[in-house]
């Protein structure tokens, strides 16, 4: 992988000594750090989206609290998506097509200081760092470090890859570790402790996709493979990880790997007889606190328990519902929501083994052949949603929902970034 800081870019470092009363400037409010004090939680900001529009490489900040556009910033390319870092201060901006990762420091977020914290409420600014590898695609945030996975090319020779980030190492314009394969593979990984398990594709294989699995142990700035998992997963796509197992997503079943200290184990879970001929998990979603995951494929919903081994239809339609409009699970995870063809937000949660909570319109009359995105505030339990050019906010709470802006030109990719208190607690 190759990285480099931009000599030409503007950096501005807008950090200045804990106990300061002045920061940065935006729209001509001073924006002030605020000490948490010892013992004591800090009243976290709603914080900022970053959004583009189609055809455009320009990323918009909206500040949630004023409620306007503070800063938009020119990527090298337009963005085939927007992600969040793990700790939640800057914009991951992939562009997949031109093998580029760029970063863009959303201002927001904390700064530990022996027993307590400082809340940085900057001005948005661009960050020096980038990823340049083949084709970067899958991203995988785990607790405070996160996976992007790079495909290779075929046509280019190019090999596949992977790199692991965290707030920290983009803010020092360095990655973590990182590890190159000998072939190019649609791939994807989860970081375990001082692990990750990544996906291994046949040199000879007549597909993109890999179909084993493999354990690489970190070792300073690169990974050493120490291990291939015995159970085979063909056509791999998708992933996932609770506090007990590693789920991967496979055209026969799902491959589950548990983790006892470092010694880790495999064994295979087969699609049971009644799933559809052709049909497979593709992806997954859920919560780490739980051993039942949710699996995405194109005949509907699966609940995947990985304590006792069964995949079998998971019935989150009300009557007379047949297909979603969007997914996604809440910023703290406890949640998963699907937003259906009646414009409902349905919300399952994992404490009660994905039982339907709540369920509330969201949308009035929806267009199915209008998009639907629902994004995350890791801060608090809100939801966005983007709609027909418009974004909504969604209070999980009250269940209701609140139009916060309109873009004429649309939006095509959008992310939450701010601070969060869940990796920080003491």
């Amino acid at each position: 992988m190759i990285r480099k800081a931009l000599a030409s870019a503007v950096l501005l470092s807008l950090l200045s000594a804990c106990g300061s009363d002045k920061h940065a400037v935006v729209n001509n409010t001073p924006v002030v750090d605020t000490p948490s004090q010892p013992h004591q939680p800090l009243e976290l900001p709603e914080g900022r989206l970053a959004y583009s529009s189609p055809n455009s490489n320009e990323v918009h900040i909206f500040d949630l609290a004023t409620k306007q556009v503070i800063n938009s910033f020119p990527l090298t390319n337009a963005p085939s998506a927007l992600y969040t870092s793990p700790n939640g201060r800057y914009v991951v901006a992939i562009q997949r097509n031109e093998s580029l990762v760029e970063f863009i420091d959303g201002g927001v977020y904390l700064e530990e200081h022996g027993d307590h914290y400082d809340l940085h409420d900057d001005a948005p600014t661009t960050n020096s760092f980038e990823l340049l590898d083949v084709k970067p695609t899958h991203y995988v945030p785990v607790g405070e470090q996160a996976l992007v996975f790079f495909d290779g090319d075929k046509d280019a020779s190019a090999d596949a890859g992977f790199a692991i980030i965290s707030d920290e190492s983009i803010s020092e314009t360095r990655i973590i570790a990182e590890h190159h394969y000998e072939t190019y593979q649609h791939g994807t990984g989860q970081i375990r402790d001082n692990f990750v398990l990544a996906t291994i594709r046949d040199v000879n294989s007549e597909t993109s996709l890999p179909e084993s699995i493999g354990l690489f142990e970190m070792h300073n700035d690169h990974f050493h493979q120490e291990q291939t998992f015995e159970h085979l997963c063909p056509a791999l796509h998708g992933s996932f990880q609770t506090e007990d197992y590693i789920a991967f997503a496979c055209s026969d079943g799902v491959v589950k790997i548990k983790q006892d200290g470092e010694l880790f184990t495999s064994s295979k879970i087969v699609n049971p007889t009644t799933m559809p001929q052709g049909v497979r998990v593709g992806k997954f979603i859920g919560s780490k606190k739980t051993n039942t995951i949710l699996g995405l494929s194109r005949a509907g919903v699966f609940s995947v328990n990985l304590t006792t081994d069964e995949i079998k239809p998971f019935q989150w339609q009300t009557e007379g519902i047949t297909n979603y409009m969007a997914y996604a699970t809440s910023g703290s995870n406890e949640a998963v929501l699907v937003l259906d063809e009646a414009g409902f937000l349905n919300v399952f949660e994992q404490e009660n083994q994905w039982q339907l909570a709540h369920r509330f319109q969201i949308i009035n009359n929806p267009n199915l052949e209008k998009k639907a995105k629902l994004i995350a505030n890791k801060a608090h339990n809100l939801m966005y949603l983007v709609y027909d050019n418009t974004i909504s906010k969604i209070d999980l709470d009250a269940q209701t929902v609140t139009e916060i802006m309109s873009v004429s030109e649309g939006i095509n990719q959008l992310t939450w970034v701010g601070a969060f208190a869940e990796e920080h607690d003491h």
